[in-house]
């Protein structure tokens, strides 16, 4: 064979015949798309995650990957990995239509329907107009992904290994999970910058200091929150006090509730009472934008305390310590007992008992003589005599005769 007959070998990152990557780790539960190629490409020293894209040789330009994958890109990525297109579907906010969202284009997601499908606290016709002044211009809004900011819980990364890779987390990606806490430590997520496999940098961190300040608890309701959020995410369900509902029926079922407690108290009459008090009891005033801003669209601090008085209210409703007007609120809260009619006690037959009557012992009587007489002639010619008391005519007598040797009974015993 000549120089000119030998073809290059292909390298590990050539698209051409789709050779799948010798290095690729697994991806993690929860985590990112990005985070998991970010990963891959620290496996090879001279690349990175761009020149990942750049051999798959499909088009990823202008594409926040995270938020949505074309199909072609997830094809590319599943020939190349030992993940499936599915499992790396899941890994991006895509994945989490149609429980999570109804689309990852606003243009396929409707605020008035997926807001106020569902009433909890306040009548479902309460304050139109002002739900009206929330609402962001069509097409432009995504139900809870608001600013794209990276969290993370310190203690867990933490109790990671030395060798551990560090991960993004997709619920921890954005705030749309409505998952403001570790559902492991009961402590705040914080805001940081991470380079995944590698480091962390913490934005609360101490002045001259390398470690990230000492975690913040959250109230009890909000990780109860968070941990259900947390069992829909990952099962699909969530058990609630009225049951078990859909996970989509969960964050609908939710986002209600903060768009609820984010209602101006002039405008819900006498709901205004229940209202104040939830807000009273987080110890926080409701912030003023929430008037006219949609949830999604407020600062990470206001977001906060209205998620914190929208848990306080799902818990009051649970507990039954707030008129809970919404036709939905019985979702909420446990089922009453209701206690069942016993009824009548069950009888061995339907049909009734018939009455017994005194011919019943008569024809049971002669049932038995007729027996008897078949095999015994004394009680033949006992039955003969008793029944011939009733013949006036020699052809009743012969006519009684006949009678008997139809019933087998013999009268002519020696």
């Amino acid at each position: 064979m000549t120089s000119a007959d030998a073809s290059p070998a292909p390298t590990a990152f050539d698209h051409s015949g789709h050779p799948r990557w010798p290095l690729h780790p697994q991806p993690l539960p929860g985590e990112t798309l990005m985070s998991w190629l970010a990963r891959t490409s620290r496996l090879y020293s001279l690349i990175g995650t761009a020149d990942l894209l750049d051999g798959l040789g499909v088009d990823t330009s202008g594409v926040d990957l995270d938020r949505y994958t074309p199909e072609p890109v997830l094809s590319a990525l599943a020939q190349r990995s030992t993940c499936t297109a599915e499992r790396l579907r899941e890994m991006t906010l895509a994945g989490g239509t149609p429980w999570l969202l109804d689309s990852t284009d606003p243009g396929g997601c409707d605020f008035d329907t997926y807001v106020h499908q569902f009433s909890v606290l306040l009548p479902a016709g309460l304050a139109r107009s002002d739900r009206r002044r929330r609402a962001p211009p069509a097409g432009t809004w995504l139900p809870w992904v608001s600013k794209l900011d990276t969290r993370a819980c310190p203690l867990c990364i933490d109790d990671l290994d030395t060798d551990a890779d560090i991960a993004v987390m997709m619920a921890h990606q954005y705030p749309m999970l409505t998952m403001t806490s570790c559902t492991k430590h009961l402590c705040r997520l914080e805001f940081c910058a991470v380079i995944p496999g590698r480091l962390v940098f913490w934005d609360r961190t101490p002045p001259g200091s390398d470690e990230h300040a000492p975690p913040i608890p959250v109230p009890a309701v909000v990780a109860e929150i968070d941990r259900r959020t947390a069992v829909a995410l990952t099962c699909g369900s969530v058990e609630l006090g009225g049951g078990r509902v859909h996970a989509g029926v969960w964050f609908r079922l939710l986002r209600t509730v903060v768009d609820e407690v984010s209602t101006p108290l002039v405008r819900t009459g006498w709901w205004a009472k229940p209202l104040s008090a939830i807000w009273k009891s987080t110890g926080h005033s409701r912030p003023l934008r929430t008037s006219w801003v949609p949830f999604e669209q407020l600062r990470c601090d206001e977001q906060a305390k209205v998620l914190f008085a929208a848990a306080t209210a799902i818990n009051a409703v649970e507990n039954d310590e707030i008129a809970a007007s919404g036709a939905d609120a019985c979702l909420l809260r446990p089922r009453r007992y209701e206690p069942v009619d016993p009824g009548a006690a069950p009888t061995r037959s339907r049909s009734p008992v018939p009455a017994r009557s005194a011919w019943d012992g008569v024809i049971a009587a002669i049932d038995a003589a007729v027996a008897a007489a078949r095999v015994d002639s004394d009680a033949a010619r006992s039955l003969f005599g008793f029944a011939r008391t009733g013949c006036r005519t020699e052809d009743d007598v012969d006519e009684l005769a006949y009678a008997f040797v139809e019933l087998g009974i013999r009268l002519d015993w020696d």
